[in-house]
């Protein structure tokens, strides 16, 4: 039996929370700043999983996916309609086992999951480079603004697993990619995944700024 632990979640229809990522939340249900309170006044953490739609119904409740992301607060704000704005870090993949719904605000049973061992060095080198000048590529157009992000990318280049993490947390939108890449173990799948919907993305891009209409300075 692997070693589980305890941790309070929020269950999110269509949020795919990621390792690396920085989530920002906007808390209002009374369940979850009750939540959120004791999760300041411990470890600051709780998990973010995404609704598995299959499981719902009027006997079972919110059901989560098979897979889930602890994170870590990292900026909180209170606001004087009650409600909170939440910075939540990705932390690490876990497995989840159970969710129970007894007390004030749901918690589930994981147990965290490590990746895979791969020693293939030139198939990451490849896909790092890939990923790294798709981001570029992608967030060309923000400027300065896009620095702190790709400097968080770049940093990540040691560690390819976070790094497709990092990336697909921050640039990758589809629910159903995402779901896959926290299920995906192997680090080179990840990332080549990655570096396939950028590709895609990328090309999109391209595609929308040649039909893109000339700014003739009129405005």
């Amino acid at each position: 039996m692997p070693i589980t632990v305890v941790v309070p979640v929020m269950t999110l229809s269509h949020c795919v929370f990621l390792p690396q990522q920085l989530l920002p939340l906007r808390i209002f249900e009374p369940r979850y700043v009750r939540m959120l309170k004791a999760a300041l006044a411990s470890n600051q953490m709780f998990a973010v999983s995404q609704l598995d739609e299959s499981k719902v119904s009027k006997n079972s409740g919110e059901q989560p996916c098979p897979f889930t992301c602890v994170g870590r607060i990292t900026g909180h704000l209170d606001l004087a309609d009650g409600t909170h704005q939440v910075i939540l870090e990705g932390l690490r993949r876990a497995k989840v086992h159970s969710i129970s719904h007894e007390g004030p605000y749901p918690v589930l049973e994981i147990s965290p999951v490590v990746d895979e061992d791969e020693a293939d060095s030139i198939a990451f080198t490849r896909e790092i480079a890939r990923t790294l000048a798709f981001t570029e590529h992608l967030l060309s157009d923000a400027g300065d603004d896009a620095q702190p992000l790709l400097d968080r990318f770049r940093g990540l280049a040691n560690k390819p697993g976070a790094l497709a993490d990092a990336v697909a947390g921050h640039l990758i939108a589809e629910t159903g990619v995402r779901r896959e890449l926290l299920e995906c173990l192997s680090p080179i799948k990840r990332l080549t995944k990655v570096s396939e919907v950028l590709s895609s993305l990328a090309a999109q891009k391209d595609l929308d700024d040649e039909i893109k209409p000339p700014n003739l300075g009129l405005n």
